[in-house]
């Protein structure tokens, strides 16, 4: 070997091992400046531990190990939120994209089992939330995958020490993730391509009465899946009662599923929040909704649904919800020592189209209704009312196939201390009106009707009353040639502090009784 070749061999060893060192070096330089920018040059509202960080500046990662982190109040000190995670690993930070093109551009972000608590505060003003830097950002950061594995998350209320929101067992990943000066000024400061969100089970307090719970579900791109939804009262019947300033309903509601398809949502004018989707089903909803009278009455208005929806505080357009086979009892309790009547809807379904408040006219709202009245009967309904009508004129008609009187008892013979006996074989109902006033054509086919007025006990037949008030009451329906008897009443007034369905209660109640009693 010459001298020449050796003499150059040594000077290439030479600069490669000058390289080598130069890189620990670098990458000692890089990990000190990265430990003490945590430890000193962190906002004073940021606090955070860790056990230790791993840089490898060959392959652009970072983790960190065992890491706490918490958030504190500017004005009040009080820790606002926590986190604390197994490990936080940054993968392939690109250099030469920082370098080129000014661009923090991330192959993979990944958080593994972080524990997250925010700790929610009423009385803590929103800007203490917000970070105090107002310096413009001039760089683009653009992260490929940003994954959360196997997270809790808890929200609490720090006023009353009680849990507000539990997410348990979360998967959370983003894909595609960028953020730069034009997207900071969005409402939602990011740009992504997919979304999807896993979780095993959730706890929401809706308010002071009713919680609400989920199943194992998710949240893929465009299409939101929950399964066994729970909206339950938290007191007991009776214990509510107590509590109750005015009367309001127990809840023991249960969700076998609802799917959400293709929904989309963002932000008018970059203010208003919106909501769109095709279809949302309910699957096997069973529903147990009880009202004790007794409580104080609730004088607030009631406003009917096209109402409702006109005066939402966001943009919604839902172009079909189905029902599917769901289970409905409504029960209201009257008197002290008597049971609550109930009424229940069986294998009921519904199709509700255009759920909105952004159609324009001639569109209308829809709802389409099939089900088994008090068991047995056989129920179809139709609902329309145009969402940008102001009078909110409504159509409703209904139709009952053979009705036992005597199903209508449960409700009756508790609540209003009468009993029916016969059958109503066919009734039809169609129901106009506005907010003020409504009309009701009423057309029944009816026999061996009887009315029994009961003693105070609920059981003996009072039949001192029971007989005169028979005498208004026909025992069948028959005239002239006709099965059917057919009526109007003109005026029904709507108690504006009832519910919608009082509304319509008030109306077949007036059809049914003029239908019923001689003139």
């Amino acid at each position: 070997m010459g001298k020449s070749l050796k003499f150059w061999l040594k000077i290439s060893g030479g600069i490669i091992v000058g390289v080598i060192l130069l890189l620990f070096v670098l990458q000692w330089f890089m990990k000190n400046k990265i430990e003490n920018y945590l430890k000193n040059d962190l906002p004073d509202t940021i606090q955070l531990t860790y056990s230790d960080l791993n840089l490898n500046i060959f392959s652009g990662s970072l983790s960190l190990n065992q890491v706490e982190v918490s958030r504190i109040g500017e004005t009040t000190n009080d820790i606002l939120a926590t986190a604390k995670l197994e490990q936080l690993q940054v993968s392939d930070v690109s250099y030469w994209s920082y370098l080129v093109n000014n661009t923090i551009h991330v192959s993979n972000i990944q958080l593994e089992r972080p524990n997250i608590i925010y700790n929610h505060n009423a009385k803590i003003q929103k800007s203490n939330y917000k970070s105090s830097s107002n310096k413009p950002y001039d760089k683009t950061v653009k992260v490929d995958g940003f994954f959360i594995n196997s997270a809790n998350i808890q929200i609490r209320n720090v006023e009353t020490d009680s849990l507000m929101l539990r997410v348990e067992n979360t998967k959370f990943s983003l894909k595609d993730i960028r953020f730069d000066e034009k997207t900071s000024a969005q409402k939602i400061p990011i740009a992504y391509a997919d979304i999807n969100l896993v979780f095993e089970s959730l706890f929401f307090r809706m308010g002071d009465y009713e919680d609400l719970t989920l199943g194992h579900s998710e949240i893929k791109n465009q299409h939101v899946s929950l399964q066994e939804l729970t909206l339950k009262t938290k007191y007991t019947k009776q214990k509510l009662s107590q509590i109750l300033p005015v009367e309001r309903d127990h809840y023991n509601v249960v969700v076998k599923s609802i799917d959400i398809n293709d929904f989309k949502y963002g932000f008018r004018q970059d203010s208003i929040f919106q909501f769109k989707s095709p279809k949302i089903t309910f699957t096997e909803p069973n529903a147990e909704i009880y009202r004790d009278k007794l409580v104080a009455d609730d004088e607030s208005i009631k406003p009917l649904y096209s109402k409702m929806l006109r005066d939402l505080k966001f943009d919604l357009s839902i172009d079909e919800i189905k029902i599917a086979d769901a289970n409905i009892s409504y029960s209201e309790k009257v008197k002290v020592d008597r049971q609550a009547g109930t009424v229940n809807f069986n294998e009921f379904q519904a199709t509700i189209k255009n759920v909105s408040n952004t159609y324009v006219v001639p569109t209308k709202t829809t709802l389409d209704i099939n089900t088994q009245f008090m068991d047995h009967a056989p129920l179809k309904a139709y609902w329309e009312f145009d969402v940008n009508d102001d009078t909110d004129l409504f159509l409703f008609k209904a139709e009952i196939d053979l009705l036992q009187a005597s199903y209508l008892n449960k409700f009756l013979v508790p609540n209003l201390n009468v009993r029916l006996e016969g059958q109503l074989e066919k009734t039809y109902l169609t129901i106009g009106g506005t907010d003020d006033l409504s009309r009701i054509d009423f057309k029944v086919s009816y026999q061996a009707f009887d009315v029994i007025i009961l003693k105070e006990n609920g059981k003996e037949d009072n039949k001192f009353l029971s007989g005169i008030a028979n005498i208004f009451v026909s025992k069948d329906s028959k005239k002239n040639d006709s099965q059917f008897i057919e009526v109007s009443k003109e005026g029904v007034e709507r108690s504006k502090n009832q519910s919608v369905f009082n509304y319509i209660w008030i109306n077949t109640r007036a059809g049914l009784l003029k239908a019923m009693t001689f003139e």
